[in-house]
């Protein structure tokens, strides 16, 4: 590998990495509830309730990067089916089954109730154990499908891979504007499973040539659709509707995001050899913290309550979730240095 595509891989890892840690910080204030994303329900001041709103728009691009990231690394990589059923698959349902057992025993305690081996595994089948371990079942079911994926991808021409780019986020805006001045979808069924469209846009970013290319004018374009999303979405769910009903805007959305960390990368201030390391370590820890974050949050909330009073919620709500950040990050690198963790996590 030469000296340029040394410097280049380097700087994708750092990039994703960077996702990856915008992608937690997101799905942790998602998780914030009252204190945070959903405090402009309860507020009667402006500055909460536009703060509020605005941070939870941004906050729902949080799995799509996940999904994007590992579209863009696990779809280009070339391995054998015996890798993806024999390694990644039994190692995903270990980290499933293990820290399912663990919540379904801090429920028991917490609940004063008595555990059954039986409501265990029934829960466990129903994903009835902890919402928001919903990401690992369908992370689950991507890895099963992946060996498909990459046969169905890899062999795209640089046309081909344009086209389904624009079927990806051309059909979710139609069928978004259709849905909401019809109260139907559109017309043609060409449904992209909510992950799989993500997956898919992650490997295309990485491999598409013209998504590759970065400028002053991509940069502009991107921040234009940041500010024309947010806006449309606060105009929107300020209605008291769902941001869900226009995923297509959160799917920009999280694209821009993505092509602007990838601007981000080209900035001298990534040659700060401290910040790198400090970068790819915290994003090492992603997946852990993402398994243990409710924990952490739960035994830190006494730090909102301090803070809220004299800085409003979501400023507060920011304070809170760096502390549960930096703290897992600290807990997680520890915890995989033990012998059956390393692997796991």
């Amino acid at each position: 590998m030469s000296d340029h595509e040394t410097a280049r891989s380097k700087e994708r890892i750092v990039y994703l990495e960077v996702c990856r840690i915008i992608a937690v910080f997101c799905i942790m204030y998602q998780h914030t509830g009252g204190r945070g994303a959903e405090a402009w329900k309860y507020t009667e001041s402006t500055l909460v309730y536009v703060t509020s709103m605005i941070s939870k728009i941004i906050s729902n691009i949080g799995v799509p990067l996940f999904w994007m990231v590992s579209g863009a690394l696990l779809l280009s990589k070339k391995e054998s089916w015996k890798k993806v059923y024999g390694k990644r698959i039994p190692r995903f349902v270990s980290v499933l089954l293990l820290f399912s057992m663990i919540r379904y025993f801090y429920l028991c305690i917490v609940n004063g109730s008595d555990g059954h081996v039986g409501e265990f595994v029934w829960r466990f089948y129903t994903q009835n154990i902890f919402l928001p371990y919903w990401f690992l079942y369908e992370y689950l079911g991507i890895l099963l499908v992946l060996p498909f994926l990459r046969k169905m991808l890899q062999g795209l021409t640089e046309q081909e891979e344009r086209i389904l780019f624009v079927l990806v986020i051309g059909w979710n805006v139609l069928n978004d504007i259709s849905n909401a001045f019809l109260g139907v979808g559109f017309v043609l069924d060409l449904h992209f499973q909510n992950a799989i469209s993500y997956v898919i846009l992650g490997y295309l970013m990485e491999h598409c040539q013209v998504l590759r290319q970065s400028g002053k004018n991509g940069f502009r374009i991107c921040i234009g659709q940041v500010v024309l999303a947010i806006a449309v979405l606060y105009s929107w769910g300020s209605g008291q509707r769902g941001l869900e009903e226009l995923g297509s805007l959160i799917m920009v959305l999280a694209i821009a995001v993505y092509y602007l960390n990838r601007c981000m990368s080209e900035n001298a201030i990534w040659n700060n050899r401290a910040l790198r390391h400090f970068v790819l370590w915290c994003g090492s820890n992603v997946f852990g913290l993402y398994l243990i974050e409710d924990y952490l949050r739960n035994l830190t909330a006494f730090i909102w309550e301090w803070c809220a009073p004299y800085i409003s919620a979501v400023p507060a709500c920011g304070v809170w979730l760096l502390v549960v950040f930096l703290l897992g990050n600290v807990l997680v690198s520890g915890v995989r240095r033990l012998p059956v963790l390393r692997n796991l996590l």
